[in-house]
């Protein structure tokens, strides 16, 4: 059997019409448009971790440790809450639905970014509200937060929940719902 290698012209045209559709359905990350709908579907969750990252930021080192209730470790949970928050397809998610005006972006990237030179040995308690550091990334979480007007300061648990032997212990009323 011999096979044809050259296609018909408007086979051709079909393939490149399709494939052309389909980087057309591409963004930025390389996700299709279904998935990015998929996201923006839970664009809330995204927000709000964000925002507690922030918050968590503001906190003295008193204020983080009377968190234990909700986050069990909050050291550890200021570090990951910053952590998912600023995954590039969450990220991306709060400022393609507008939660966050796209003027804030860098601001939040460079943020973050002072938030990775924290070097391991000043994550502690003790350091935190004194350490130089510490008090500069305070001072810039409040600073961002006025900018993208958030006046709260209470961390949101509406998407936490502690769970023990008996079920679930604490999880934060869902006090945005009608």
């Amino acid at each position: 059997m011999k096979f044809n290698f050259f296609k018909s012209k408007q086979k051709n045209e079909v393939k490149i019409e399709s494939e052309a559709q389909f980087f057309n359905e591409l963004n930025e990350s390389r996700l299709m448009k279904s998935e990015l709908l998929e996201y923006d579907k839970n664009v809330d969750f995204y927000y709000t971790n964000l925002i507690n990252s922030l918050i968590l930021f503001t906190y003295n080192s008193n204020e983080l440790y009377n968190m234990e209730a909700i986050l069990i470790d909050p050291l550890t949970e200021l570090y990951e809450e910053m952590d998912y928050a600023f995954l590039p397809v969450c990220f991306e998610t709060v400022f393609r639905n507008q939660r966050i005006e796209s003027k804030y972006k860098k601001e939040l990237l460079n943020f973050r970014n002072q938030v990775e030179e924290i070097p391991n040995e000043i994550w502690d308690y003790e350091f935190i509200g004194k350490d130089e550091k510490w008090l500069k990334i305070k001072s810039k979480s409040e600073e961002i937060l006025k900018k993208i007007g958030v006046k709260s300061r209470d961390f949101k648990g509406k998407y936490h929940k502690v769970i023990g032997n008996g079920g679930i212990i604490y999880q934060e009323p869902d006090t945005e719902k009608k």
